[in-house]
């Protein structure tokens, strides 16, 4: 599933988010048993004609958002220290090119990247040291997430997936970004979706429990 399909020449100049599944979330179905994607929940970022790029929102890697702005500049760590901005794990956000940062954040709060990636609902994508840097100065700006690695699906390949049962759609919803522990999110997703966790199967028909 979700094989390790890398639209780079796409992301140089990333068109606004496309109609479809984006911007929305993706869970994944209890059956899906790909390692990579196994009881995940994806925020899908861009679906259209040429494809899909989502985001894991719910795996922290090993790298801590503090151990990214050290690697960057002992000042910006310190500053997060001082604005408490620099908390957290970096996540997991998908198979494809895994060095590769990305930061999602509200729109309106800090000046957007030059070409950043339209999410939808309020939400950008950006991935420049002074995106990270302005966010991290600035407390009253809104949550933010970092991820390495992303997602990406050929064209109609996300498509065949959901109607293979492999993941069921659901709106985007902040909170499961943001808020919610990341160890509940996918169980949450779940649950909003009308089901529990562990007691629905997805089929061609649709989930049904």
């Amino acid at each position: 599933m979700a094989a390790p399909h890398d639209p780079d020449d796409e992301l140089v100049a990333p068109h606004p988010a496309a109609s479809g599944l984006a911007p929305g979330l993706l869970v994944a179905a209890p059956a899906l048993g790909d390692p990579n994607f196994h009881g995940s929940l994806v925020l899908m970022a861009e679906h259209g004609g040429e494809g899909a790029l989502g985001f894991v929102v719910n795996r922290p890697g090993t790298v801590s958002v503090a151990d990214v702005l050290e690697g960057l500049d002992a000042g910006l760590q310190e500053a997060a220290e001082r604005t408490g901005r620099g908390g957290g794990q970096v996540l997991v956000g998908g198979p494809v090119s895994p060095d590769r940062l990305w930061i999602l954040h509200r729109a309106g709060r800090v000046p957007a990247d030059d070409g950043a990636i339209d999410v939808g609902g309020g939400l950008l994508l950006g991935g420049s040291r002074e995106l990270l840097e302005a966010l991290v100065r600035t407390p009253d700006a809104g949550p933010f997430l970092l991820f390495l690695g992303y997602a990406g699906w050929a064209p109609l390949q996300v498509e065949r997936e959901v109607t293979a049962g492999a993941w069921v759609p659901l709106p985007l919803q902040e909170d499961l970004l943001f808020s919610v522990p990341h160890e509940e999110r996918w169980a949450l997703a779940v649950r909003r979706l009308g089901f529990e966790p562990g007691g629905f199967v997805v089929g061609g028909g649709g989930a049904r429990a």
